[in-house]
């Protein structure tokens, strides 16, 4: 072959290779997603406002930058005087989150939003077995002294940052439940993408890592017993997948 054509045939493998290059790229960034609105973040919200009405629970959506409060994408609490599930919203983006949400694909992003909302409806579902039914042997883990305990020691002890893992951890079980109900085709991709995200933003919040738990009830994939609510089911498995220390 001809030196001419050599570098013809060369160059047109090479545009070949260029065009199929940005053709994957530009189906990478049409299929990711940005960071999550505030319609969004909204409607994953309001989805679990009918799981916590069965349990006896309102909910209300509050803007947290409007609020005062820094958390980032979501955070919940319960409003002991009303019995109402304060759930806040923040679209201001986040680093780390901001390229977790970069990698998901944008089908996945609306039950995954739902999943996280349900995260932060457990909270509230805890708050509530403390603090206004004191059911302290449901919240405590088993190595913590139970006897006596009265809501102001729970609450030092939640104030002591001990509780957070724990809670953490309840919380993104109940975020699996959820998603296994919801997509049960799907479940379990979608929980690895959970397990993973907290695996990799440990170094940011190392108290939120709860990889270890999520990882042994993916691999288990227990049942649920039935007309249990998801969240009691997630009391159980908090309990029953404690990892190994």
């Amino acid at each position: 072959m001809r030196p001419a054509i050599r570098r013809k045939a060369f160059m047109r493998s090479v545009c070949r290779d260029l065009v199929a290059a940005l053709a994957l790229l530009f189906c990478s960034l049409a299929s990711a997603v940005p960071y999550p609105t505030e319609d969004q973040l909204r409607a994953a919200i309001v989805e679990v406002a009918g799981m916590l009405k069965s349990e006896g629970i309102e909910l209300e959506i509050l803007d947290a930058r409007k609020e005062g409060l820094t958390r980032p994408l979501m955070a919940a609490g319960l409003s002991l005087p009303r019995g109402v599930c304060l759930v806040f919203y923040n679209t201001k983006p986040e680093d780390g989150l901001n390229q977790f949400f970069a990698a998901i694909d944008r089908k996945d992003l609306p039950v995954l939003l739902n999943a996280i909302a349900v995260h932060e409806a457990s909270h509230c579902i805890e708050q509530r077995e403390a603090y206004v039914r004191k059911r302290f042997d449901k919240v405590l883990p088993p190595d913590f002294k139970r006897d006596n305990v009265t809501i102001q020691s729970y609450l030092s002890v939640v104030k002591s940052g001990a509780l957070v893992t724990w809670s953490e951890v309840l919380a993104d079980i109940a975020s699996v439940l959820y998603l296994k109900r919801a997509v049960p085709g799907q479940w379990v991709r979608l929980s690895r993408i959970i397990a993973a995200m907290r695996h990799d933003l440990a170094w940011k919040w190392p108290e939120h890592d709860t990889s270890a738990w999520l990882h042994q009830i993916i691999a288990a994939d227990p049942g649920e017993a039935m007309n249990q609510s998801l969240f009691d089911t997630a009391f159980q498995l908090r309990r029953q997948y404690r990892p190994s220390e």
